[in-house]
């Protein structure tokens, strides 16, 4: 079966999932979170589960997989596979390899060797007998040599597993040849090779789940800090979680990994604020528009207000991958860009009032609204939702209707309305940002 993105209905009952069930994601925590649903189902009634720590060893994991349980016909192996898969990103594994080491304290160390395990896989090496020439060799595949002496510390405290990653493939291989008969293996990876090896065959024979957080990041990654918040017993005041949102741009790994060092810093007990996040997260990215608009689709003042800030803070700014000049003329180039936007959503929520289904997804928009939109006007003889050249673009129209489906046909046009306004402001040497930030907050909090 192909990969596919986790849904809690795509979840099969025990009797007739795979013997192999996958869940893989760029975020551990999303991937845990799905997990914990498909173990659920897969579990429901009778069935014995086994779960595995990230430190188990390896052969105890591929015994558990091919004996049968003595005291139920249905049984689960729920484990981390990720040593065994490896990465794309082996460099990250050392990183991270490094950091749980210098915690120095026994959660850190085996969280250090699973990341070691894992590393030694992605570059295709055995522990070896003389831990310094291993690391050598490991820091060269990944071009970080001056990090091998502080490799080969962790290879020589690094446990002996008796059958190894090998012995733990293999059995999984095994019991995909079987089919389910009684055990199914619920494994969880993040951020493995993807459509090679153990993966590809898992993918062909059993079944991936790919855990992500969505078109729209926002609720699962406050999520994310809230559980990680209270698992390490730091407060993060709701302002911190905003402002990180920001500075990472919504990317879930790049949130997780920050939002790991902030918790690492506060220490248990301890409590992390905007400003902490300000001084210890870099935020040197470019800034694309199109969030922006996306924030004011989704009436979040909070967001749109950030993202318009960053918009003024002299770094470059791109629409998508379009970089855009933005020259003593943006205030009013940026407000003429939101002005159309805001145009586009008022003209197509007024041709579908309240129709439209804000989560319809892309190919079901081209295949039943945008005939309807093509469909000429008289006496013009042309749909107004075409370009100059005659022909319309179906995803800016799709986009627009998304964002205007949080607002009524009197709140756009009232919008549209005070962005003239707010043009002759700007055009009469009226404070860019105050003027803008006025317009966003009336557009976005206005309700009918």
């Amino acid at each position: 079966m192909p990969k596919v993105e986790f849904s809690a209905s795509a979840i099969p009952e025990f009797g007739t999932a795979p013997s192999v069930v996958l869940v893989t994601g760029d975020v551990a925590f999303f991937v845990e979170e799905a997990a914990a649903q498909i173990l659920e189902r897969l579990s429901s009634g009778d069935a014995e589960v086994l779960r595995f720590d990230d430190d188990a060893p390896a052969d105890a994991i591929a015994e558990a997989l091919l004996n049968r349980s003595l005291f139920s016909p249905r049984r689960v192996v729920q484990a981390d596979i990720g040593r065994v898969l490896g990465t794309e990103t082996p460099g990250k594994l050392l990183t991270a390899a490094l950091a749980a080491w210098a915690k120095g304290s026994p959660a850190g160390r085996r969280e250090a060797f699973r990341h070691v395990r894992a590393l030694l896989t992605a570059v295709d090496l055995a522990a070896g007998s003389d831990p310094l020439e291993t690391a050598e060799a490991a820091a060269k595949k990944i071009r970080r040599k001056e990090d091998a002496p502080a490799l080969a510390e962790i290879l020589r405290e690094l446990p002996e597993e008796k059958g190894g990653s090998l012995a733990l493939q293999a059995a999984v291989r095994l019991l995909l040849e079987r089919g389910n008969e009684g055990t199914v293996a619920l494994l969880t990876a993040t951020a493995p090779p993807a459509g090679v090896g153990l993966v590809a065959e898992i993918a062909k024979r059993g079944l991936v789940f790919e855990a992500s957080v969505g078109k729209d990041p926002g609720d699962a990654l406050i999520r994310l800090a809230r559980s990680r918040a209270k698992d390490r017993e730091v407060a993060v005041d709701s302002d911190a979680v905003q402002r990180l949102l920001v500075q990472t741009d919504r990317d879930p790994q790049m949130f997780a990994a920050e939002l790991d060092k902030l918790l690492d810093m506060a220490g248990s007990g301890g409590r992390v604020s905007a400003s902490d996040v300000r001084q210890n997260v870099e935020d040197a990215a470019s800034e694309d528009v199109y969030p922006f608009f996306d924030a004011i689709g989704r009436r979040d003042a909070a967001d749109a207000l950030a993202r318009l800030t960053r918009l003024f803070s002299d770094r470059p700014i791109r629409a998508g991958d379009r970089p855009v000049d933005a020259d003593a003329y943006w205030p009013v180039i940026l407000l003429g860009m939101v002005a159309t936007e805001v145009r586009r959503m008022l003209m197509i929520r007024a041709a579908l009032g309240d129709r439209f289904d804000a989560n319809m997804s892309y190919p079901a928009f081209q295949a039943r609204v945008l005939p309807r939109l093509a469909e000429p006007v008289a006496p013009f003889g042309r749909s107004p939702f075409t370009n100059a050249q005659g022909q319309i673009t179906g995803y800016l129209w799709f986009k627009a209707a998304q964002r205007a489906s949080k607002f009524t046909v009197k709140e756009l046009a009232r919008a549209l309305a005070r962005a003239a306004q707010a043009d002759v402001a700007l055009k009469n040497s009226a404070p860019p940002i105050e003027t803008l930030t006025v317009w966003v907050a009336e557009l976005v909090a206005s309700r009918r």
